[in-house]
């Protein structure tokens, strides 16, 4: 998981005061939030390397595709990222302007495509979902008319495991065989799923006792809950 502490916040000075300053209405507790707020959006990319890193990963995929076709390649679970997929030449008009998070190929006695779309939450709002729903679709039918796989997309709610609540989520446009679960995710990439979860509680740990620390740090913070704490054994 992302670490608040890696994070800078809002440039204030290139941007001006943040929202969260003006919610608060204090500066070094607005910079504070601003700082998690990164951490949240950083934690996506953070979950992806976490992935990345246990997986047998493909370094170019119209090389990969061409041992998959004439049999050199016969067996194996391989993940191709979007900055690999990126690079391709053989497919660059397919998928333009369209890039899912990975792409999973499973070549056994069958070969399998699977296009995903990983996500660190579960919420979002309808003009996103229905975007990356048709994108999803579109490169899944685009892509896999040129290669020797079946080929089909999901999305990928890693820390949600129940389905009916990532498909309210994703506002019912994903279909339940069309969603997947961070364990699922691991099973098919032959990662320890538990692995990857005692990781992440180890880092908001450390998230935790560093917000509270900063938190702390900031007079106004600290005297008001003196003053609630004081109040508190008053009564």
């Amino acid at each position: 998981m992302s670490k608040i502490s890696n994070q800078q916040g809002r440039n204030v000075q290139k941007s001006g005061v943040s929202g969260y300053t003006r919610a608060v209405g204090n500066d070094e507790l607005g910079q504070l939030l601003s700082r998690v707020q990164a951490c949240v959006i950083s934690n996506g990319n953070e979950l992806e390397k976490l992935l990345i890193d246990r997986c047998s990963t493909i370094d170019n995929i119209d090389i990969f595709i061409k041992k998959v076709t004439t049999s050199n390649i016969n067996q194996g679970t391989f993940l191709c990222t979007k900055k690999i997929l990126k690079k391709t030449q053989d497919y660059k008009d397919v998928i333009k302007g369209i890039e899912p998070d990975m792409i999973i190929f499973i070549v056994s006695n069958y070969r399998l495509c699977k296009i995903i779309e990983l996500k660190d939450g579960d919420t979002f709002d309808t003009k996103k979902v229905k975007g990356e729903k048709a994108n999803l679709v579109t490169f899944s039918e685009k892509f896999g008319a040129k290669i020797p796989f079946s080929t089909d997309y999901y999305v990928c709610c890693f820390n949600q495991n129940n389905k009916e609540i990532i498909r309210e989520g994703m506002k019912n446009e994903f279909d339940l065989e069309h969603i997947m679960t961070g364990k699922e995710l691991c099973q098919l990439l032959n990662i320890d799923y538990q692995e990857i979860i005692n990781i992440r509680k180890n880092d908001m740990e450390e998230n935790f006792n560093y917000f509270i620390e900063e938190l702390l740090k900031i007079p106004e913070v600290l005297e008001k809950i003196n003053q609630i704490i004081a109040t508190s054994e008053n009564k």
